[in-house]
């Protein structure tokens, strides 16, 4: 069975940070939110704040959930956190699994996003456009 994954949506005025997946075993070479799979006797905030640390190297100071989503085409269930607040310089951390990291403006993201990426747009679009 799948283990569940965190993805974690870092977040500065109206801009996003996706990363460019490279040599992972699911969606390689697309964009997506850094995320992970949540692991044994983990909790999905905990996950979160785990791989923040592994693949951006920082600590998050808060975390908002915003929601969980199935996956579209896997067994396995997604969490959402949204991060407007860190601790230290995020840097691509894992440059063996993410070519790059990069900000995008939410109105235009790049081609050849993660399904789940297009699937919470809208709701990202909402959080941001609110606060």
């Amino acid at each position: 069975m799948l283990k569940n994954v965190v993805q974690i949506i870092f977040v500065s005025k109206s801009k996003v940070l996706l990363g460019f997946r490279q040599n992972t075993e699911a969606l390689d070479q697309l964009w997506g939110f850094p995320s992970g799979r949540i692991e044994e006797g983990e909790l999905p905030l905990q996950a979160a704040k785990r791989e923040a640390l592994e693949e951006l190297a920082v600590d998050v100071n808060d975390l908002m959930f915003l929601c969980e989503r199935p996956d579209p085409k896997l067994d396995l269930v997604h969490y959402f956190y949204i991060c407007e607040s860190w601790s230290g310089e995020l840097i691509n951390a894992e440059p063996h699994l993410c070519r790059e990291i990069c900000w995008f403006d939410i109105e235009s993201l790049p081609k050849g996003c993660t399904p789940i990426t297009y699937l919470i747009l809208p709701k990202v679009k909402k959080y941001i456009n609110r606060n």
